[in-house]
């Protein structure tokens, strides 16, 4: 039997009754949308939201591209650099941590839109920073607001999406990461070439007034509507989308709902992580991200500071990581057209085994002759 419930209360237990009427709501509520046809009314809505994820990826990957100067700045040690680097990443830890129970709270747009001022003004202090310790606290608020923003996004475009282009387009939203790295470090090579790395994080606050575009085309999930008992709301929010679809579609007729499956819980909260049939999962999928992630961002935090201690110029050492991401884009699309045809978990493992060869590349590369 599918899953397609959507959050709830955190950590209480509900009534019988009181769970069983929110399954049977968000059940209609799936039906309805698993049946619509994929249009550019839903596309648009994912554009919106991956233009977002884009933009939060532009500010967390400045960083890298950045740390050497701000190295240079302060006069701070290997160590401290490091420290100051991790501050993001701690900032991300707290954010992505509160961010499900938030949005199973408060909603889905709603966090959403939060998240973006959150690292939009947070970006913006970092480039106003006049100490070390301050763009210390700046990073981590910066963080805060990406870490809310990333699991968020991506239950928006889950529960909009059809379930047989939802592995498709999860897979392109995770693509607008490297995009986002990339445009981070084009923005990066103009802006040092005449000015100093402030003027970065500044220009790449910027973009969260962007907060206003999702705030007036995105809807509230209808599924987390339902499961929140508001069945009024959910079939308002559902008729607009319906129609909206079917004028795409010139106002042909939707296929009818099919019957959508879903469990009823008995409890709600990080313990349906651990319960069974999930604690084997989240285990490996925590360990999954873990690993990655740590070989990820231990690399590309730190990889333009390397380069430029091998002898490579800032402008240089910003123009060559570029390059090294660009491999980021055929990568996701690659994935986004495999994971439809071979499935989630062999795509998924055939991309681990490349994932040291780029560690082990730098590693092996010589200091550049003065």
């Amino acid at each position: 039997m599918s899953s397609l419930t959507t959050g709830g209360s955190i950590g209480l237990t509900r009534p019988l009754s009181d769970a069983a009427t929110s399954t049977a709501q968000t059940s209609a509520i799936a039906a309805r949308l698993e049946r619509l046809p994929l249009t550019s009314y839903q596309r648009g809505i994912f554009a919106i939201i991956a233009t977002a994820w884009f933009f939060d990826s532009m500010d967390l990957g400045a960083l890298t591209f950045v740390l050497g100067p701000i190295k240079q700045s302060f006069g701070l040690s290997t160590a401290e650099a490091g420290l100051l680097s991790s501050m993001s990443f701690l900032g991300m830890f707290i954010g992505a941590a509160s961010a499900g129970m938030l949005a199973d709270r408060f909603g889905r747009t709603r966090v959403f839109q939060v998240s973006m001022i959150f690292w939009g003004l947070g970006s913006i202090l970092c480039g106003l920073a006049p100490s070390v310790e301050t763009l210390a606290a700046a990073r981590v608020l910066l963080g805060f607001g990406m870490g809310m923003e990333f699991p968020v996004a991506q239950s928006m475009v889950s529960e909009i999406i059809p379930a047989k282009q939802r592995g498709r387009y999860i897979a392109l939203l995770e693509g607008f990461w490297p995009l986002g790295f990339i445009a981070s470090g084009l923005l990066c090579y103009a802006v040092l070439s005449f000015a100093d790395w402030r003027w970065v994080f500044i220009l790449q606050g910027i973009p969260a007034i962007f907060v206003l575009i999702v705030r007036r085309y995105v809807p509230e999930s209808p599924r987390w509507l339902a499961a929140h008992g508001d069945a009024a709301g959910a079939d308002r929010v559902m008729s607009e989308i319906e129609a909206k679809v079917s004028q795409r579609l010139n106002g042909a007729a939707l296929p009818a709902p099919r019957p959508q499956y879903v469990e009823v819980p008995t409890t709600r909260g990080l313990s349906t992580l651990f319960a069974p049939g999930y604690a084997r999962r989240t285990v490996m999928l925590w360990s999954l991200w873990f690993f990655a992630l740590l070989g990820f961002y231990g690399l590309t935090t730190w990889l333009g500071a390397l380069l430029q201690a091998k002898g490579f110029p800032v402008t240089k050492s910003v123009f060559y990581t570029i390059l090294i991401s660009l491999a980021g884009i055929p990568g996701f699309l690659t994935a986004a057209w495999l994971i439809e045809r071979l499935g989630r978990k062999p795509t998924l493992i055939g991309a681990l085994p490349a994932q040291p060869s780029p560690a082990t590349s730098m590693a092996e590369q010589p200091a550049r002759p003065s």
